[in-house]
């Protein structure tokens, strides 16, 4: 369960309300657990058992993230193609540091991360694309989004000219997308993989096709 849900469910709000904490949580810069409680005290009344559940969950999600298998291996690739490195995330301050902390090869090879927490907003919203377009100084035409995430990874990235990879590791989510896609009412990605494992070769399918696609013109 996402940290945005499981406050929610903490601080008793109705459903929908998750919304609101979502706002609040991925899209503001805390410097710790404090300052994320005083914030959503904007939203919620919080007694001290409230604040101990959230100081808790903000230390666990510290230690929360894991490194996925292959995940490495398909970012080196890419910077073996040619390709700057660019992170687009919603994601909070705690476990962004988890991942700095359990992925520290891959952390490395980010040229730019375009994170929620520090840009104020959400995707699918444009800006966080854009910011990390014009930070690596890419051309949309010759970039690739890579997300497990439909509506909102592979979709705006599509809108907006990428060449777009989507992994599909959590079908059971996204098969309302996966229904629109197949009866044409979105765009289908360039490329489906089962998960990560199969990253480094898109990869360098889709590098292929650009090439072909130069030398025919």
């Amino acid at each position: 369960m996402s940290p945005t849900k499981q406050i929610a469910r903490l601080l008793g709000l109705p459903p929908g309300q998750d919304r609101l904490v979502g706002d609040i949580i991925m899209c503001r810069e805390f410097a710790g657990p404090r300052e994320a409680c005083a914030a959503l005290g904007e939203i919620v009344s919080l007694d001290p058992q409230h604040k101990e559940a959230l100081l808790r969950l903000w230390t666990d999600q510290e230690m929360a993230a894991v490194e996925i298998p292959g995940a490495a291996g398909a970012v080196l690739r890419a910077r073996e193609l040619g390709f700057a490195v660019g992170l687009v995330s919603d994601i909070w301050v705690p476990y962004y540091r988890a991942f700095l902390r359990a992925c520290p090869g891959i952390a490395s090879l980010v040229d730019y991360a375009a994170l929620s927490f520090r840009l104020g907003r959400k995707k699918p919203a444009e800006e966080l694309y854009r910011a990390a377009l014009e930070a690596l100084d890419a051309d949309p035409r010759r970039s690739v989004m890579i997300g497990d995430t439909y509506e909102k990874d592979i979709l705006p990235a599509i809108n907006m000219g990428l060449a777009a990879i989507w992994v599909l590791s959590r079908p059971e989510r996204e098969y309302p997308a996966m229904a629109r896609v197949l009866w044409g009412e979105w765009p289908r990605p360039d490329i489906i993989v089962r998960d990560t494992s199969q990253l480094a070769r898109a990869l360098e399918e889709l590098e292929q096709k650009r090439r072909d696609t130069c030398s025919w013109k």
